[in-house]
């Protein structure tokens, strides 16, 4: 070997990169998959600025209307400050409406505007055919499984 070869092969950029044991950790590759699909949807919805935590928040808030900032919080698994400051971008931009519950006044209930229902319509449609691209990597009745076991290992971490 030359010294111009030993050189070069000392280079950051010319080294090849290892992964140790990450490619058979589950939490490494589940990790992997939620930045290739962000990615995608980031990509997908820049013209709809919108967010994945967005399109959830808006799809739970559709699913449930009427539902309290607690309740959601609760479900969604964020802490309340966090999902307050979250839904009080959603009504400054106009998609959410947010009001006192009629059942206890200590709570915001939550309910999709009008604009929030056209944009959660558009930005499903790109989902929709994200799912399909994802499912179609997949044979026959691994989707269900796979979905089991990810929710299997959600809930492994529950209190």
């Amino acid at each position: 070997m030359t010294d111009k070869q030993a050189d070069s092969s000392d280079k950051p950029a010319a080294r090849e990169v290892r992964f140790g044991a990450l490619p058979d950790m589950l939490g490494y590759q589940i990790r992997q998959a939620q930045t290739a699909v962000f990615r995608d949807f980031a990509v997908t919805m820049a013209d709809l600025d919108v967010s994945p935590g967005e399109f959830s928040l808006l799809t739970l808030i559709d699913a449930n209307p009427g539902a309290s900032q607690t309740r959601l919080a609760s479900v969604y698994r964020v802490d309340k400050s966090t999902l307050s400051l979250r839904i009080a971008g959603l009504v400054k931009r106009g998609l959410v409406r947010r009001s006192r519950s009629r059942i206890d006044q200590r709570y915001y209930a939550l309910w999709l505007a009008e604009p929030g229902r056209r944009l959660l319509a558009k930005v499903r449609k790109h989902v929709d055919r994200q799912e399909q691209t994802m499912a179609g990597t997949l044979g026959p009745g691994e989707r269900e499984l796979l979905l089991d076991m990810l929710k299997r290992i959600s809930h492994a971490f529950d209190p």
